[in-house]
């Protein structure tokens, strides 16, 4: 019997009312914003890029914070920064954004992570009131 179908970057996966797929990765960053408005991480982020679709039927409210979580090689679970989310969206994408039915928007995603920290996984939570299952993605 297979167990559950693995996704990496690039892929398309089913997280409740939305498609996501992740188009990158980058750690290591120590700050993200401009020179006035800008955040410094407590060890250094990782930023995910990512495109969110509504596959829905009406519109959805989607907000990283809460839905989106990251996880190292020895199962430590990282939550996103949602502060470092506005400094490092231009557009403010991934920050509340309403998404109309087959809309997608573009966002960056950080997470906090100790210094020299590799992720290892993305989860995309179905939400709690879904009978779909969370999808991971492997980066």
């Amino acid at each position: 019997m297979a167990g559950p179908k693995a996704y990496g970057i690039g892929d398309k996966v089913r997280g409740g009312d939305f498609e996501f797929t992740v188009n990158g990765l980058k750690c290591g960053i120590s700050q993200v914003g401009d020179s006035f408005l800008n955040q410094k991480a407590q060890g250094s982020f990782c930023r995910i890029t990512i495109t969110v679709k509504n596959v829905t039927k009406s519109p959805h409210l989607f907000h990283a914070d809460g839905t989106i979580t990251a996880q190292d090689a020895s199962g430590r679970k990282y939550s996103a920064d949602g502060e470092a989310g506005i400094y490092g969206n231009k557009d403010g994408s991934g920050f509340l954004d309403e998404i109309n039915p087959g809309n997608s928007v573009k966002a960056n995603v950080f997470f906090d992570v100790p210094k020299g920290t590799k992720l290892k996984t993305i989860t995309f939570d179905a939400g709690l009131f879904t009978l779909a299952k969370d999808a991971v993605v492997t980066l």
